[in-house]
């Protein structure tokens, strides 16, 4: 019989930083000469449309990293690591940052299971130390597969686990969230917390612990 462990998860977006991580990744790659100003403009239409809700998040997606495509596979990869160095890991809470710490001093394992793509939040999972990434993959083609948001997110959680050999003990683990899409992944540890909520988080779960990392962001 496998050895039960408890686990750390914890989402990217609104969790450990604030905002989109995606939205920036675009900005970023503009602002570094690396999508025209026309190809840039259409990219933020997309992702008005997803926010108002006429665009699915696939297409938002895809609109967004189509650009990745036309470039060389070591520009590509310089961009998304400079990327992460310049603007996510600066934007990560202190609190978050040190509560990741707390959980592998623990000896727990850590799980970053994000909705936000692989492409670029391999160079952050690794640089903060997470022992595993759960996140929307790209295609060979440069296109997004399944979207891990909602009960993608805890059916990731249980592949990964499987695949690699481990057994949970999903009671003595965690989870941090800010989102109500966030609650399949929360619901499925012993010990949720819920990170700077959104309004439908706090609905859903309104006994739910709750900590405030923006408010120390320095």
């Amino acid at each position: 019989m496998k050895e039960t462990q408890s686990f750390a998860f914890f989402d990217f977006d609104g969790t450990l930083i604030s905002g989109d991580s995606i939205v920036a990744f675009v900005r970023y790659a503009r602002k570094r000469g690396f999508m025209p100003r026309k190809e840039y403009a259409r990219t933020m239409l997309a992702a008005a449309g997803f926010v108002l809700g006429v665009k699915n998040a696939a297409d938002s997606k895809n609109a967004a990293l189509r650009f990745r495509m036309k470039l060389s596979p070591a520009d590509r990869e310089a961009l998304e690591r400079d990327f992460v160095r310049d603007c996510l890991l600066p934007r990560v809470y202190p609190r978050g940052k040190a509560c990741l710490d707390l959980h592998r001093q623990a000896g727990r394992e850590t799980v970053l299971v994000t909705a936000s793509t692989e492409n670029y939040m391999r160079f952050a999972a690794e640089a903060l130390g997470f022992s595993a990434l759960l996140a929307t993959p790209l295609n060979p083609d440069g296109t997004v597969g399944e979207n891990c948001k909602g009960e993608e997110k805890p059916r990731r959680i249980r592949d990964w686990l499987r695949d690699t050999g481990r057994e949970a003990d999903f009671a003595a683990s965690f989870a941090y969230g800010d989102s109500k899409s966030d609650l399949p992944m929360l619901l499925l540890c012993g010990h949720p917390v819920q990170v700077n909520p959104k309004k439908a988080l706090r609905k859903a779960a309104p006994e739910m612990e709750t900590v405030r990392w923006k408010e120390v962001k320095v």
